[in-house]
Parts: C-alpha cells; structure tokens; sequence
C-alpha cells in the first residue's frame, strides 16, 4: 500500500494531488508506505492542518524526506488519521483503517 507525493506537490495549486491518493483505506495491521517522488523535502507528519496552521499529534512522523525517500508505518488500531507536510502545509492525507 503506496502513497506518492509526486513531482510538483511542494506547488499549492497541486494541493488536491499531493499525496495520490489522497485518502487510502487499509486493514488494522496494514503498512503504508509513503514515497517522496517530487523535487524537494518532504514529510508525512500525523495531525491535523487547516492549509496554513498544523497541528501535530505524534502517532507517526517521518522527519524530512528528500527526493526518493520512503517512510513506512504500520497501522495497529481502527480510526482515521490524517496527516500533512510540515513545510508544505497544503498537503494534507488521510489514512482510514477499518477494524
């Protein structure tokens, strides 16, 4: 299971495309795994972000990502978690996990 922020996500008129796909449904157990495939540092931080403010919640972090990175986490408790990238606070994600 794959998240790609793909080239020119860093761009806020891409912001409905940065993490493709923008919401992925998995399993409790399931491991996602986010790529960096754009041009710039990354990150995949959980929590919340109004496109302007964040709000981190420390579930899962991947710290800064360059180009070609990848960052995985295995998911172990049903909800909906969303997350952003710090630098690029548009990019916004949501990963659900049905029980």
């Amino acid at each position: 299971l794959t998240v790609s922020m793909p080239d020119g996500a860093w761009n806020p008129a891409n912001a409905d495309t940065a993490y493709l796909p923008a919401e992925i449904r998995v399993e409790v157990g399931d491991t996602v795994t986010w790529t960096n495939d754009d041009t710039v540092i990354h990150t995949v931080t959980s929590g919340t972000s109004t496109g302007v403010v964040t709000t981190a919640d420390d579930l899962f972090g991947s710290g800064p990502m360059v180009p070609g990175d990848s960052f995985s986490h295995t998911f172990t408790e049903a909800g909906t978690f969303d997350y952003f990238c710090t630098p690029h606070p548009w990019m916004t994600g949501t990963v659900v996990v049905d029980g």
